[in-house]
């Protein structure tokens, strides 16, 4: 496998004509042996998504006689299980390889396999695959990177009308790191730059093995949304991205969040939301049960919404098309943001949601040492004074509140404003964005951290008489352990 600086043509008719001819340009040099014929063979396969860890479907798989460049190409399709086989295979030695628009994407060629075939078998098997996420990162970033532990994000940019390439594009990934110092706790935020190649593939290199990264893409003027995305376990990430047209119209007097470099920043209030030509349409779940989910917020980040029906379904339209983040919002369910390309032809999506308290069973079971030690904890890093401000619980006993976010609805440094979702969350004021000076705080509950849990879910969540403390942070005075991606504040809730 090699790297190659342009893909395949994006038409699979001209990628399997590529592939025929440099299986006839390989078995070329190859000598002329003896073919006489005893039997013929069945040979067999499958082929093999490394990245995905599944089979590879409607794959185009193309078989060669190396010892007659005459004889005419065999070719197949691999099934839904990514198999495939060819009958009646004289003896004899051949080059067999595959094209896949996967292969186009991830910006690499296949190399054909040379296989040789005995007089004696009836039967042979031989398994084709796409390289593994190791594989591509050596081959892209070289032996050092990957030894460094540093991942790799690849993609193709795209232009939704056309569905051309979009070449000379300016692909950006940004992420918080935290480092130790002489001069004690630094925090900055780095970033990894690419301009897309004539066929609109990038691949960034150096970014973080773990954690969250915002991964965005702009050209002469356009922008994609800053997609918040997870880095795998495998240090490789594949996303492509697509340009579209967003408009704009009045939000009337609703608060619309807006994306930056942080991707969860809250603009007050701009009175613009995004529209387009584009449509969504999906079904909003529990993921236990897969019970369709009523009155679920679905909506894009700075864009329409609209609520799920009786039967979970939800269609949104005048949809600004290209790469967006949809946010999906239910009472007491944890909220997801979920990247999707609005383009002609989009499928239906299924959406499922994991109750809160779901995600919290497995501290609720721990030992009551490990509270004591919470509690413990609290208490050391109030008296050192870390915190912009601690809640403790004979504080939450003398306010006697009704619900557990009553105890923000006064405090200093701490507001509330709406999402795009229309759902009240908590902000917090940034010291670094003039431009944009609230930003959406990060909730971490016993230590996990909520995926941007609003109002509604925590009081869902929380009881106030279960509360032991309370923490409070800005961006600059948070423990690496309660920073959370944008530099914006924390809030942190240790329960019974």
């Amino acid at each position: 496998m090699r790297l190659r600086h342009a893909c395949l043509a994006a038409a699979s008719l001209a990628a399997h004509a590529l592939l025929s001819r440099t299986l006839l340009a390989q078995a070329a040099v190859a000598p002329v042996a003896d073919t006489r014929i005893v039997q013929t063979t069945m040979l067999r396969g499958t082929v093999y998504d490394s990245l995905a860890q599944k089979p590879l479907a409607a794959a185009r798989v193309e078989l060669v006689n190396a010892d007659s460049v005459a004889a005419t190409t065999r070719s197949t399709e691999t099934d839904a299980l990514g198999q495939f086989r060819f009958v009646g295979v004289p003896p004899g030695r051949y080059l067999i390889g595959f094209a896949h628009p996967m292969l186009d994407s991830l910006g690499i060629e296949q190399t054909a396999r040379r296989v040789t075939i005995d007089r004696s078998a009836t039967e042979m098997r031989v398994d084709l695959g796409l390289p593994s996420p190791r594989s591509l990162r050596i081959s892209i970033c070289g032996a050092a990177a990957v030894a460094d532990s540093q991942a790799l994000i690849i993609g193709t940019v795209r232009d939704v009308d056309t569905r051309a390439a979009v070449a000379a594009a300016r692909v950006t990934v940004e992420w918080a790191n935290v480092a130790f110092g002489a001069g004690g706790l630094r925090r900055s935020t780095e970033r990894r730059d690419y301009d897309t190649q004539e066929t609109g593939w990038f691949a960034l290199c150096g970014a973080p093995p773990t954690g969250t990264i915002l991964l965005s893409a702009t050209h002469t003027g356009d922008s994609t949304e800053a997609l918040e995305l997870e880095m795998p376990a495998s240090g490789f990430l594949r996303r492509d991205l697509w340009f579209g047209i967003a408009g704009a119209i009045a939000a009337g007097d609703s608060v619309a969040t807006k994306s930056d470099v942080s991707g969860d920043s809250i603009a007050m209030p701009t009175g613009l939301r995004r529209t387009g030509t584009g449509r969504i349409s999906g079904m909003v779940l529990a993921a236990v049960g897969a019970r369709p989910l009523k009155g679920a917020r679905v909506g894009i980040r700075n864009g329409p919404s609209t609520s799920s029906d009786a039967q979970g379904a939800f269609t949104l339209t005048g949809v600004p098309t290209g790469t967006r983040m949809l946010q999906v919002r239910a009472v007491t369910y944890a909220p997801v943001d979920v990247p999707v390309d609005i383009v002609e032809g989009l499928a239906p999506l299924r959406i499922e949601l994991v109750k809160l308290d779901a995600m919290l069973d497995t501290v609720k079971v721990r030992a009551s040492l490990l509270m004591d030690r919470n509690e413990e904890n609290f208490n050391r890093r109030r008296k050192q004074g870390r915190s912009v401000r601690f809640i403790t619980a004979e504080d939450i006993a003398k306010r006697n509140p009704v619900q557990a976010t009553d105890l923000f609805r006064t405090m200093p440094g701490i507001m509330f404003a709406r999402d795009s979702a229309q759902y009240d969350i908590l902000v917090q004021r940034s010291m670094t964005n003039f431009y944009n000076p609230f930003c959406r705080v990060a909730v971490f509950v016993n230590g996990i951290a909520l995926r941007d849990p609003n109002i509604h879910d925590l009081d869902a969540m929380l009881r106030p008489s279960q509360i032991i403390g309370i923490e409070v942070y800005d961006g600059a005075t948070a423990p690496p352990e309660f920073t959370k991606r944008n530099g914006c504040g924390s809030v942190v809730v240790w329960t019974r």
